[in-house]
């Protein structure tokens, strides 16, 4: 699976799942979130530590045939995988489309009092290269027409695609920003992490502000995959006002600079001013800028192979491992051997109750698809259609 799309995006999600998703265990039609295709292994991460999915299971990643349909389906499909995925989306630009129009058919059940959907909210969660395809962005002034302030994009602005840059020479942030501002949508920014706050306040002359806003992405790129020194001399050496801005700080200081969408608490705040943006009949896009392969090491992290590395060397494994300080938890042995170990928290450990809990408190797992009847509905009788039976006269009743 793809290693990097979701490293670059766990944060968005876990976000999602620890304080916004709203399950369907309280008999409410609860949220519709459709998840980016690529990051369906860290999706299937999260549901074994959850114990919604065992280790066999997760041996039979991209194996469904083979066990008789009951392995995990590369990508995010509900036919494969009929109780758990809601939504297929990892056509690009599908996930976003129909999102859209899941949000439409919401508004369409609650103005009809078909069903109460007034709570529901439609996350669509997706990346900046994927707004390059048509269907992805095809529709969204529908959206502001309809005034679907039940519906969020969260766009994982990573600034790459496939194989490089999305966009090496200029901003796609900016882009995107103008392109929904354009058509109606409340626009969120979460570029910087918390570590850069001190920095642009005390930017009272606008020299930070102005060199964020000319430097172009392939450079933030450069700036990804180089040292704390490289980014003293290139970003901040340039401006004598820069440079004395960030004296204080070492170039590890420098190098450990967040981008926002790996910052809890921006996020946060970004979701919770999507949540109270309701009534104002427009639809939020919240851009967020990541690194794709964060916290994956040096060999990985925004470096143009990034989405094609599919496997991790035993150093590169020991590497995650101390970043994520679980080397009391998985020993150098267990590293080496020829299959990893899968890792969760045991079932008393503060985290796995924590993400228990959490997900109890707002209305049970999530993603899983249910097919119960929630309200049913009474057809009106066929006598209304009797005038209409016997035609024109000259012409038969038409059936198409």
């Amino acid at each position: 699976g793809h290693l990097s799309t979701f490293a670059s995006s766990a944060s968005l999600y876990e976000i999602g799942f620890n304080h916004f998703f709203k399950g369907k265990d309280s008999g409410t039609p609860g949220d519709h979130v459709y998840f980016q295709g690529h990051a369906a292994p860290g999706v299937y991460a999260r549901a074994f530590l959850e114990r919604r999915l065992n280790e066999d299971d997760l041996d039979a990643f991209r194996r469904e045939i083979g066990r008789e349909g009951r392995g995990l389906s590369s990508y995010p499909h509900p036919r494969l995988m009929p109780d758990f995925w809601e939504f297929p989306t990892v056509s690009m630009g599908l996930g976003p489309l129909t999102a859209l129009y899941q949000a439409r058919f919401n508004r369409y059940l609650l103005n009809r009092k078909i069903d109460d959907t007034s709570a529901s909210r439609v996350w669509a969660f997706l990346g900046d290269g994927e707004c390059d395809e048509p269907e992805t962005l095809g529709s969204i002034s529908l959206a502001a027409r309809e005034h679907l302030d039940n519906l969020v994009f969260v766009v994982n602005c990573n600034l790459q695609r496939l194989d490089g840059p999305v966009r090496g020479n200029g901003k796609i942030i900016q882009e995107l920003e103008a392109t929904f501002r354009g058509a109606g949508w409340n626009v969120i920014k979460v570029i910087w992490g918390s570590k850069w706050d001190e920095l642009l306040a005390r930017d009272t002359s606008g020299a930070l502000l102005n060199k964020m806003n000319t430097t172009v992405d392939g450079e933030f790129q450069r700036y990804t995959v180089e040292d704390g020194n490289y980014i003293r001399e290139n970003f901040f050496g340039p401006d004598p006002r820069l440079r004395e801005m960030v004296s204080h700080l070492s170039d590890e200081d420098l190098q450990n600079l967040p981008r926002g969408g790996h910052d809890y608490r921006k996020l946060y705040a970004a979701y919770r001013a999507a949540i109270e943006n309701s009534g104002s009949g427009r639809p939020t896009a919240i851009l967020c800028k990541t690194v794709k392969g964060w916290t994956l090491g040096d060999d990985i992290e925004g470096r143009n192979a990034t989405h094609q590395i599919k496997k991790m060397t035993d150093a590169q494994l020991k590497t995650l491992r101390d970043r994520l300080h679980l080397n009391e938890e998985i020993s150098d042995a267990d590293l080496e051997a020829e299959d990893p170990p899968y890792y969760r928290p045991p079932v008393d450990s503060v985290e796995y109750q924590y993400m228990i809990e959490r997900r109890r408190a707002l209305g049970g797992a999530m993603p899983r698809r249910t097919t119960t009847v929630r309200k049913a509905i009474s057809l009106p009788s066929d006598d209304v259609y009797k005038e209409f039976e016997a035609g024109s006269g000259d012409q038969s009743v038409s059936t198409t």
